[in-house]
């Protein structure tokens, strides 16, 4: 009951500071460069607005949430509350997760139409939303001020775009593999082609697996803040 309170919480939250306005801004754009592309390449290039969409959505609004939070003192009297740290970071996931499959289903419905595969489509989009969240939250409670948080997410965030190569061609399929981001890829890819089963079975256990890593590491770091203060 306490992560349903939180989840709503955030969303309130999110509405009252305007992310959702700037979102709508967002998705125009993406709306109008699709309109702008040929038809032969869209399909692709929706994939990866798609995919750059739950990350900078995780990355930089988690970022700059946790930031306005904590200039608000909302952290010193949350965690003083019965709100458990697990329930606030799975609360914060979750909330922007939503946000992102709102953003990507109106961008697809706006543009391509309903995508082949609507299950995996929505899930790529929230297990990629959810971990680039948790990896903005692992990050920025690491720094002091919004400059140095988009200088550090961008080491942190930089590896996890490698499987973008296999787009190219380029370098072996193996080494992408180890990425989470890789099974997003696959997932999305869903837009345009009919995914094989062991591709899906790989694409949605290395998401959980890195959504598990990563918010073990987002937690353990944000434990870290509150002990140093």
């Amino acid at each position: 009951m306490r992560l349903i309170k939180m989840i709503r919480h955030d969303i309130q939250f999110q509405w009252r500071h305007r992310f959702y306005f700037a979102y709508m801004v967002v998705c125009s754009v993406y709306l109008l460069l699709l309109h702008g592309i040929p038809s032969g390449y869209k399909e692709k290039t929706a994939m990866l607005l798609t995919f750059s969409d739950p990350s900078a959505l995780g990355l930089i609004f988690a970022g700059g949430i946790l930031l306005l939070e904590k200039d608000q003192g909302i952290h010193d009297c949350l965690f003083v509350t019965p709100l458990r740290l697990t329930e606030y970071l799975v609360a914060k996931a979750c909330s922007l997760s939503l946000l992102s499959l709102i953003a990507a289903w109106v961008i697809h419905g706006f543009s391509l139409g309903m995508p082949s595969s609507p299950f995996l489509f929505s899930l790529g989009v929230l297990l990629s939303s959810s971990f680039f969240t948790l990896l903005s939250i692992g990050v920025v409670v690491r720094t002091q001020s919004i400059n140095g948080f988009i200088l550090l997410i961008q080491l942190y965030a930089l590896p996890f775009t490698i499987p973008l190569l296999s787009l190219l061609d380029w370098g072996p399929r193996m080494l992408y593999s180890l990425f989470p981001t890789y099974g997003s890829l696959l997932l999305l890819s869903s837009i345009y082609r009919p995914i094989a089963l062991h591709e899906i079975i790989y694409a949605i256990g290395i998401l959980i697996v890195g959504n598990i890593a990563i918010f073990i590491w987002a937690r353990h770091s944000f434990q870290q803040r509150i002990l140093l203060g």
